[in-house]
């Protein structure tokens, strides 16, 4: 008998069992049988990971996924499965069920991918001294993990909406707008109002994951690279991508002596000019000045309010290291930039 807690998650060895229970189900897996106590994978600030050992098995573990909200796990199942259906590097989604299956949330169960994130493990100074690799690399697997990604089929994808799934962008701004007016933050929704009114003319859509950074990569030792977490996609244009990734390789989230800030503002600058290159390079055309920087407010809105729900409900701390507490102020400038409303970041 066990208990596990992850990010105020608890696992018993009786919920273990039911999942193995269940995988039992999937071919392959009839004879699996948990071989020791579930381990945490640290990492995520939503969804809660464990990695369950197996025996007599196809593969010696795999990861059980916990999510909050059973729409959004539905989205992200969706997502991945076709993903991984055209071929595109993903885990593989063995098993899926909802906060009533008997675990107190939604869930889904993975095959685990070997590797790490490219950054994995660096504080902001040793970020500094493999600055120079690090500029090089990273912008170019960023950029050609993309343009691969934007190739996908998104028919099969938009054909997700006839099963409830939501799948595009159409009324974010909207749902964004009475999300601020609850929080109380009257100056976002009148960004975010304002915002809707500049709307680029619409642009071909294509598959975008919507929070592709490293942290959400895997590669292993050979170079070959894994796309995790899909709670965000959806099918929007290719600005909804670039410009978001762009928006966090600009400002990356690393804590250096402020006497070193101004150098890894230059890298920022310098990796998301690569970042968006190696994009193009890789066969894709880069959206317009003005297509990117209309998105980059979009999602300066999400960030802000995001951050002002975890202050409304008391989780700050638990968010600790997350990249939108510390690009906060830029977010705010660039909605107070995009729309001409006096946005704080407070």
């Amino acid at each position: 008998m066990f208990t596990v807690t992850v990010n105020t998650v608890t696992i018993t060895s009786a919920a273990a069992d039911l999942i193995v229970e269940r995988l039992r189900h999937v071919p392959g897996f009839e004879d699996a049988a948990l071989s020791g106590e579930p381990q945490p994978i640290t990492g995520g600030f939503w969804a809660t990971l464990l990695l369950l050992p197996l025996d007599a098995a196809p593969v010696p573990a795999v990861v059980l996924r916990l999510m909050p909200d059973t729409p959004l796990t539905a989205k992200e199942t969706a997502f991945q499965r076709e993903a991984f259906r055209q071929g595109f590097p993903v885990p593989e989604i063995l098993l899926a069920g909802d906060r009533d299956a008997g675990l107190g949330r939604a869930y889904l169960v993975m095959a685990h991918i070997a590797g790490a994130p490219p950054l994995a493990g660096l504080d902001g100074v040793a970020a500094l001294r493999r600055l120079p690799s690090t500029a090089r690399a990273l912008p170019q697997l960023l950029g050609s993990v993309m343009a691969q990604l934007h190739t996908l089929d998104p028919a099969p994808f938009l054909a997700l909406r006839d099963t409830g799934v939501s799948v595009e962008t159409t009324d974010l701004l909207d749902s964004w707008t009475a999300w601020a007016d609850a929080l109380g933050r009257t100056d976002v929704a009148t960004a975010a109002a304002r915002l809707s009114e500049l709307r680029p003319t619409p642009a071909a859509t294509v598959v975008c994951h919507g929070d592709l950074h490293p942290f959400n990569l895997l590669v292993d030792a050979d170079g070959k690279w894994t796309l995790l977490d899909w709670t965000a996609a959806v099918i929007a244009e290719p600005a909804y991508d670039t410009s978001f990734t762009s928006i966090l390789l600009r400002h990356p989230p690393l804590a250096v002596p402020r006497m070193l800030q101004p150098a890894i503002d230059a890298a920022g600058a310098y990796v998301t000019q690569r970042f968006q290159a190696s994009y193009q390079a890789n066969g894709q055309s880069l959206p317009d000045p003005a297509r990117l920087a209309w998105h980059t407010a979009l999602h300066s809105v999400r960030i802000l309010l995001e951050v002002e729900a975890w202050r409304h409900d008391g989780t700050v701390a638990d968010h600790l290291g997350h990249p939108w507490l510390s690009i906060g102020r830029t977010a705010a400038a660039v909605l107070s930039r995009a729309t001409g409303t006096a946005v704080t970041r407070q």
